[in-house]
């Protein structure tokens, strides 16, 4: 016995010093002494989940379970190992079993939230975090988890409400306060002035809580070949690859030098796919915005692209200490990013007309002259299918929008839509609608309008993007989102041919339809108003010869429009980038 106390003393200091190695050994050697030990197998469990071996650590608990299955803990690490290998549904078993065995343990009732939000029942997810806070009222965490979970429902007015309780609670969560910003770009009833109010508030706080780093010291010579930098989590398979490979490919490698700043987790084909038209390639998964922000005043970037904004994975941290001469926003972000010193944002004079947002930015607007957005169809893009409404007699409307922006002013448009077009259907499909509790919130905010289950089709996610994109051969005419525009979705549906109805709206967001038909020729599916938008789609319905013979030929309209020219697209920008440098130069000089 004096032996095995020993082996687990010097294992215990081996933790303490963070040599797994060697605890993960001395723990084996208690065990082999006295396979009987549960304090051992914890500890094992512990060592193997600071390792990042959620499986080993998830045998460990179970072999703790066998021996007593009235250990709260041993049930708590169990159920987390779970959660960690992607398990969530059996997650929430364990940690139900522990609020079997303690009621008020806070921890377990955020995790089995989480776990079940993660395992698409927001529903029950809402009950337990309402649950937990009962519990501790103010509790911040559980509140951002709320927000959450209130997003994926589509409910953002309880999502904004969670968000603010989160940050009144811990007024320095820059998670929460991000997500909240977030959540506003859906809001209809969010004014723009008042989105870039909170917008500054952000831009604010995350500038006052970092040092800028000196004046970057890179050559002011206005001609010389730029280093440009892109910094991205989602370089990847997401929409913002679809956008940005056209440019890695095209750009001027005698003129610039290309770096990806990759935040990619989970690295994918699409991943391989751009790192090869990357000069450099600097994987940053992991690191801390100091240190991200240290390799690329290293690297000497002249120019660094922010294609992420208040996104997930965001390096706002890297920009507000200032990491390169010129930076820009573009791409993965409809709004400003709120900081002084991102210095522009990309757009074009469809999505922001001179005059009407340039005071709701704290960047200065840069216009492309042909449009903001470049897309490359997906290699995997089935062929164009026959019109629906010739092969099954009736008229499918359909949306692929993600359900945030599926609002319930969306819902009542829509659903005037289906009213004026009798006999028609609409097909929505989202990730979220795998969850029967948000798919039942939906056909109630429809019927609540008139309209009946049996002329909605609610889908989950397919299990690949050509799967996908060959549901757009169900779908007659597709009906955009506002105030927050389709833009990935829009692309892809005019690709396999369907025509997208979308409405002019007062922002960036809500002008992105506007901007790509545009770019396309195609103003004429852009309505002025509610009223406009309806009969836009009465007067489509009504005239299959013309949606038939739309369908046969936007995808070679695409093909020889501005939205496809990666080249001159490239050419355009890469003017707009000279431009923003000679300008840097220019009051260096000054």
């Amino acid at each position: 016995m004096a032996e095995v106390n020993q082996l687990k003393r010097k294992a215990g200091e081996c933790l303490q010093r963070k040599d797994l190695r060697r605890a993960r050994e001395l723990f084996g050697r208690v065990l082999r002494h006295d396979p009987g030990d549960l304090e051992a197998w914890l500890a094992l469990a512990g060592v193997h989940w600071m390792a990042g071996e959620p499986a080993e650590a998830e045998n460990c608990c179970r072999r703790a379970i066998a021996l007593d299955p009235a250990v709260p803990g041993a049930w708590l690490n169990l159920a987390s190992a779970l959660s960690a290998q992607g398990h969530h549904a059996e997650a929430a078993q364990g940690y139900r079993r522990v609020l079997e065995l303690q009621p008020g343990n806070l921890v377990a009732w955020q995790c089995l939230g989480n776990s079940l939000r993660r395992a698409d029942a927001h529903g029950e997810a809402v009950a337990v975090f309402r649950r937990a806070l009962a519990l501790q009222p103010e509790h911040a965490g559980i509140h951002y988890d709320l927000g959450n979970t209130f997003k994926a429902l589509g409910d953002i007015p309880a999502a904004v409400a969670s968000f603010r309780r989160a940050l009144a609670a811990r007024p320095d969560d820059r998670l929460a306060h991000t997500n909240l910003v977030s959540c506003l770009l859906y809001d209809a009833d969010t004014t723009p002035e008042a989105l870039f109010a909170e917008q500054r508030r952000w831009g604010r706080v995350l500038e006052a809580s970092v040092v800028p780093g000196p004046p970057p010291d890179n050559d002011p010579d206005p001609g010389r070949p730029l280093r440009l930098g892109y910094c991205s989590p989602d370089l990847r398979e997401h929409s913002v690859a679809w956008f940005i490979e056209g440019l890695l490919e095209h750009h001027d490698r005698g003129a610039f030098e290309v770096v990806c700043y990759a935040d990619v987790e989970r690295p994918d084909r699409i991943t391989a796919r751009l790192r090869k038209l990357a000069d450099r390639w600097r994987d940053c998964a992991g690191l801390g915005d100091e240190e991200v922000y240290a390799r690329v005043r290293a690297d000497g970037i002249d120019i660094l692209v922010d294609l992420a904004g208040l996104t997930q994975g965001n390096r706002m941290g890297v920009f507000a200490r200032r990491a390169a001469p010129v930076q820009i926003n573009y791409l993965g972000y409809a709004a400003s990013t709120g900081l002084e010193r991102m210095d522009y944002r990309l757009t074009d004079a469809r999505a922001d007309p001179p005059g009407l947002s340039e005071h709701c930015h704290s960047e200065t607007l840069v216009r492309l002259p042909r449009g903001f957005l470049c897309y490359r169809p997906p290699e995997e893009a089935p062929a164009v299918a026959s019109l629906p409404l010739e092969r099954c007699g009736r008229l499918t409307f359909g949306s692929f929008n993600d359900l945030a922006k599926v609002t319930p002013a969306v819902v009542a448009l829509w659903a005037r839509v289906l009213r004026a077009v009798p006999g028609s259907r609409l097909l929505c499909k989202a990730r979220r609608l795998a969850d029967p509790s948000i798919r039942r919130r939906y056909l109630q905010l429809f019927a609540a309008h008139g309209i009946g289950a049996e002329r909605l089709e609610l889908l989950g996610p397919v299990v690949s993007t050509a799967a996908h994109l060959a549901l757009y051969g169900r779908v007659d005419i597709a009906l955009d989102t506002f105030p927050y525009n389709g833009t990935t979705t829009t692309c892809e549906a005019l690709w396999m041919g369907v025509p997208v109805l979308t409405l002019e709206g007062d922002r960036h967001l809500a002008r992105v339809g506007l901007s790509i038909l545009h770019q396309l020729g195609l103003e004429e599916w852009v309505a002025r108003d509610d009223d406009d938008f309806v009969a836009l789609a009465s007067r489509l319905a009504a005239d299959p010869v013309r949606l038939a013979a739309v369908r046969a030929a936007l995808r070679a309209r695409l093909v020889a429009s501005p939205l496809c020219d990666a080249t001159t697209f490239t050419r355009d920008l890469e003017t707009v980038y000279r431009r923003l440098w000679s300008d840097w130069c220019e009051r260096g000089r000054r």
